[in-house]
């Protein structure tokens, strides 16, 4: 897939040997992101879960937004492009040969546009990792949700690291798993401890 090389975020895309290097990297990388976002739920099994409701930080903010806002784009092709049966991998080989075969065309420059969205997406989900991602329970569950998303389609479109993907998504799963164990045992902590002190305070009125 020769078309893709425009960019070297997109080497694992390639099965050319010339970039093994490059897809080491990338993939190393990927390992160490889904090791931040495992500390980060150790990290809040650890933690107060009351603190979190008040937590912001202008940077995750930041981070979150451009990554709804990519998110939609990236959607947005998929329905476009994509029908519930399409076979994953040969649609994107499709899309990938008419990009090679028409370069300046529109169609070309949605699918590089895709491409390159999905890379920053990846980008921002490994900078959010490094943050307290872990006081934003809302936003760590949607994290999760789009990375499993994420590994699945790997998994399909690229044969040379598809046992990668999928063992990554498997992770991505029990860690999903894990984290919403968490919240649920948070949350009966926290209406436990609401129903004990409404209880005080009736009997010290009484």
């Amino acid at each position: 897939m020769n078309s893709f090389r425009h960019d070297d975020n997109l080497n694992y895309y390639s099965d050319n040997s010339d970039y093994s290097d490059t897809k080491i990297t990338l993939l190393s990388r990927q390992l160490k992101t889904y090791l931040n976002y495992k500390e980060s739920t150790i990290i809040a099994i650890c933690s107060d879960y009351d603190n979190y409701i008040a937590f912001e930080s202008p940077l995750i903010q930041r981070l979150e937004s451009e990554l709804r806002m990519l998110y939609f784009e990236y959607k947005k092709f998929l329905q476009e492009n994509f029908e519930s049966n399409d076979n994953y991998k040969i649609k994107f080989l499709i899309l990938a040969k008419k990009a090679l075969l028409y370069p300046s065309s529109p169609e070309t420059r949605a699918f590089n546009s895709f491409l390159k969205n999905k890379i920053r997406m990846w980008n921002l989900i490994h900078g959010l990792s490094g943050l307290e991602i872990h006081k934003r329970p809302q936003l760590f569950k949607r994290l999760i949700t789009i990375i499993i998303k994420f590994c699945d389609e790997e998994s399909k479109i690229n044969e040379c690291v598809a046992n990668f993907f999928h063992q990554l998504k498997l992770n991505y799963l029990q860690l999903e798993r894990e984290y919403g164990q968490l919240v649920l045992v948070k949350n009966n902590e926290q209406n436990k401890a609401k129903k004990i002190n409404k209880k005080r305070r009736v009997m010290i009125r009484e």
